[in-house]
């Protein structure tokens, strides 16, 4: 009889509810090629009871992608192979420890009305030690950095996933998965440069438009925008229907102070709700001539006024949780805000709807000294190179 080794990877206490006496977990495993992570809400019970509901759970969901859904001809080919989980033993004395750790605190947080912090791992890492990850095959190690990697970007913990990402790829370098998280993870932390040949690696091997979307945009930070543009082309070109085009154009657009809103008013038209989402999380505000200058932006207290805020604090609020543009600095500890930048961001958020209150910006709050100074730009800006006569009767590269 065949068999199929699964290797459970990692869980993760998501959450319990006390009043549904219920608890939630994340998992991960791999079956072959297959690379799983899925949620499971169980009933909170005794460790034993959990640890089968968990491990059955589980089984069942390996079965279901490794066969597909159930009918005669798979039920024959379940007959003949047969999946098994790698170190089961191990793997349930692990689970009983860590199972066990979380339902006492849990009963003890209960017993506190939910006062008491939750102080228990959170997570565990079926080859943390060395002994146990050393004997597996190569394939298996890779899922397991890929996994590692995931889990803490899912912590927001990116510049630490990279290393995971690395060792990952040290065995895989074409790998997709792999390659789709080190660049995400390298865009994170605004390292766009480095983001793109793995980027390039994605397109080569799953040329979506999102993979060429996702390109194009690490091109636009780094303004590169004639290679973003041409990609941008190509998305229309291969996927008339993609809206990622038009919104690319329209990011463009912004970028180099052209008329954007019209390509917005496009999509606004036929798909207002995917647009309003796309505005709120994925729109770069950025304007190239003012985010390398310090000079030119403003602190919380100068734009909350400009804004109507009554508090510094409460545009920091929106700043920290995305909805409002801005500029912060961790090792300084400071916020800084452009004005130009405010303003667009005023037009999107009211003329799509974005939030439930309506916004206005307030010229006559800001002193003269504070408007004139937004209204610097960047100096000194790069030399141009003259070309040579070899090069202006060259025919220019295709773009990448």
């Amino acid at each position: 009889m065949e068999s199929t080794n699964l290797h459970l990877l990692s869980t993760y206490l998501k959450k319990w509810s006390f009043n549904d006496n219920r608890i939630a977990f994340n998992y991960s495993f791999c079956l072959g090629e297959i690379y799983e992570r899925n949620r499971i809400d169980l009933r909170m019970n005794t460790t034993t009871s959990i640890t089968n509901d968990l491990l059955n759970h589980i089984f069942h969901r390996a079965k279901e992608l490794l066969y597909g859904e159930t009918d005669e001809e798979t039920e024959s080919r379940q007959n003949g192979n047969n999946i098994i989980l790698v170190n089961e033993s191990e793997v349930k004395r692990k689970l009983g420890v860590y199972l066990t750790r979380i339902i006492k605190e849990y009963n003890q947080n209960k017993r506190n009305r939910g006062r008491a912090r939750m102080i228990s791992t959170r997570s565990l890492d079926f080859y943390y030690n060395d002994f146990e990850f050393e004997p597996l095959e190569d394939d298996v190690k890779f899922f397991v950095h890929l996994n590692r990697g995931v889990n803490k970007i899912n912590g927001d913990l990116w510049s630490n996933a990279i290393d995971d990402f690395k060792l990952a790829l040290a065995v895989r370098p074409h790998d997709v998965r792999a390659n789709k998280n080190m660049a995400l993870a390298l865009k994170k932390i605004g390292s766009y440069e480095e983001a793109v040949p793995y980027l390039k690696i994605c397109i080569k091997t799953d040329e979506t438009s999102e993979s060429l979307e996702t390109l194009a945009s690490a091109y636009i930070h780094l303004k590169e925008f004639k290679k973003a543009e041409t990609i941008f082309k190509k998305i229309a070109k291969q996927f008339p229907d993609s809206k990622l085009a038009a919104l690319g154009r329209a990011q463009i657009a912004y970028k180099l102070d052209k008329p954007y809103l019209p390509v917005l008013d496009e999509i606004y038209a036929v798909e207002p709700e995917w647009l309003r989402e796309k505005l709120a999380k994925e729109w770069d505000y950025t304007l190239p001539d003012y985010c390398d200058t310090e000079e030119c932006k403003w602190n919380a207290a100068i734009a909350a006024r400009y804004l109507g805020f009554e508090r510094p604090i409460d545009l920091t609020k929106k700043a920290f949780n995305g909805e409002v543009p801005c500029y912060f600095d961790p090792e300084k500890g400071t916020i800084r805000f452009v004005m130009q930048e405010l303003e667009h961001w005023v037009k999107i958020s009211n003329r799509y709807e974005l939030y439930p209150e309506s916004y206005k910006i307030y010229p006559e709050k800001i002193t003269k000294e504070e408007g004139a100074k937004a209204q610097l730009k960047e100096t000194n800006p790069k030399p141009v190179k003259k070309k040579t006569k070899k090069e202006k009767t060259e025919v220019p590269a295709e773009v990448e």
